[in-house]
């Protein structure tokens, strides 16, 4: 349970990262382009804001993907499980079936 609740506050982490950078940037692109061309540290911190949007996009991704292969290979068990029964009563079927 520990690193489920690790794992959903770094999810909700990423994500207000990736959204606050991505408003930043549109905010900073559309009112003050002089200041970004004219100010370092203004360069500076569009630089830091699209990389942490690319880093947090990734991030994001990669836990999605995660999932999803958890995910696909829990079905995968359960289908091999039901597959194992189905033919274990096959070779075993139950004693009640027989008297008919």
């Amino acid at each position: 349970m520990k690193g489920r609740n690790f794992r959903g506050v770094l999810f909700i982490f990423w994500i207000i990262l990736a959204t606050l950078s991505a408003v930043w940037i549109l905010f900073s692109v559309i009112f003050d382009v002089n200041l970004i061309l004219t100010e370092t540290i203004y360069q500076f911190v569009l630089l830091i804001s699209c990389l942490s949007l690319i880093i947090a996009t990734i991030s994001i991704h990669e836990m999605l993907t995660n999932a999803k292969n958890k995910i696909i290979d829990q079905k995968i068990k359960e289908k091999n499980v039901r597959d194992v029964y189905r033919y274990q009563q096959l070779l075993n079927p139950p004693a009640a079936d027989m008297n008919n």
